[in-house]
């Protein structure tokens, strides 16, 4: 997969579209847009119809893009297809595009090692913002307003010099096992990159497979402390009380379109420096039922926005000061039989020499905000750590 990241470096047509599933059998890579899709309905109609792939996503706060790339290629273990996609209506411009973009497919620019020194930093808020947006949550809470709120930072980062988003996924490969791994970049300004632990849903034609991903605590280098962390973790209440919250909330959208929901035991999800609790459910979509539905239905989950979903929102928007757009948003594809998305956590949206690293925390009643701040401190480094060797740089947001 490297080499995909090496090639897709190579290219310079936009949009530019990576997305690996968890398990590493399928990626996508993708350059150019034969169709653009603004409306999910639209998007879907279109797929329905043609029967083609469309790959994009959900922003959080809700606005999709869709696209049918100009061409693609599809990995899986058993073969490698290439697709080139052409718009019939507008032949001869179409034909001209397709020829400049298969004159580079040869092109391949190796993937370096993340040498970079970091300037300077700022955040959305600092601890002091944090206790208060805390405090604040908890009063709601308290008052029935809403049962849980996720509350994330963004914190940037400022480089020397222009940092490579091939190069930073290349990395996260090799560190973040187990997770999805995605870049969309829409032009040559900027892309949106992250290697996620969770997944937003998985559909093989009417069996659709979805999962509560909620509950932190810390991976460390002593392997006896992290199993120490596991066994706290499945016995803490109030992380066990965040994990169904999540459940509750993807049960009660999916109620009235399916005919029964299937709900694992708890177990545990564990990553490079966290471990999560993980419920997975399974059901059978009722046949009317498509993927604009189901993603309108679950996403954003309780596990990046809070339960209930509009009030919790509400607050995020009024308190969080940033907006996240692709973070915690989904990214994924949808065709006729098939789909996946993945949830948008371990992100960074990279701007030339400018990194913004996201990270959030489920907000319940007996949440403090010290353990809080911990946690998305830890869960910022699946990607921040990855760019510098001084851990000085890496201690706090503020």
């Amino acid at each position: 997969t490297p080499c995909w990241l090496s090639w897709l470096k190579g290219q310079s047509h936009f949009p530019q579209y990576f997305w690996q599933n968890r398990t590493q059998e399928t990626t996508f890579c993708a350059i150019g847009a034969a169709r653009h899709f603004s409306q999910l309905e639209e998007a879907e109609q279109f797929s329905r119809q043609s029967q083609f792939p469309l790959f994009g996503g959900i922003q959080f706060e809700g606005e999709s893009q869709f696209i049918l790339p100009r061409l693609l290629i599809a990995k899986n273990s058993e073969k490698v297809t290439a697709c080139l996609f052409l718009d019939s209506d507008h032949l001869a411009q179409e034909r001209l595009i397709s020829e400049q973009i298969l004159a580079q497919t040869a092109h391949y620019v190796p993937i370096e090692p993340l040498v970079n020194q970091l300037i300077g930093s700022q955040s959305a808020c600092d601890f002091s913002d944090w206790q208060q947006n805390i405090a604040k949550a908890i009063s709601h809470i308290q008052q029935l307003d809403f049962h849980k709120v996720v509350l994330a930072n963004a914190v940037t980062r400022h480089f020397q010099e222009p940092v490579s988003p091939y190069d930073l996924l290349a990395a996260s490969r090799q560190k973040n096992l187990g997770c999805y791994h995605f870049l969309w970049r829409e032009s040559a300004q900027s892309a949106f990159l992250g290697s996620s632990p969770e997944r937003l849903y998985y559909r093989e034609n009417r069996d659709f497979y979805t999962e509560a991903l909620a509950g932190t605590v810390a991976v460390t280098a002593d392997l006896a402390q992290t199993e120490r962390n596991a066994f706290c973790l499945l016995n803490d209440q109030k992380n066990i009380h965040e994990n169904l919250l999540v459940v509750e909330d993807i049960c009660t959208h999916l109620a009235d379109c399916v005919a029964d929901i299937q709900v694992s035991d708890v177990e545990i999800k564990r990553l490079h420096n966290v471990q999560h609790l993980r419920r997975k459910i399974y059901t059978k979509l009722a046949k009317q039922v498509n993927d604009s539905d189901c993603l309108a239905r679950i996403h954003p989950t309780a596990a990046v926005a809070g339960l209930p979903r509009m009030p919790a929102k509400q607050f995020i928007r009024q308190h969080e000061g940033f907006s996240r757009g692709w973070y915690a948003g989904t990214l994924g594809y949808f065709m006729p039989d098939k789909a996946e998305f993945c949830v948008a956590l371990r992100s960074a949206l990279i701007c030339e020499n400018h990194i913004t690293f996201y990270a959030g925390a489920g907000i319940v009643e007996g949440s403090q905000a010290e353990s809080e701040w911990q946690e998305i401190e830890r869960k910022s480094q699946a990607l921040a750590s990855l760019l510098t060797s001084d851990s000085s740089d890496l201690q706090n947001f503020n």
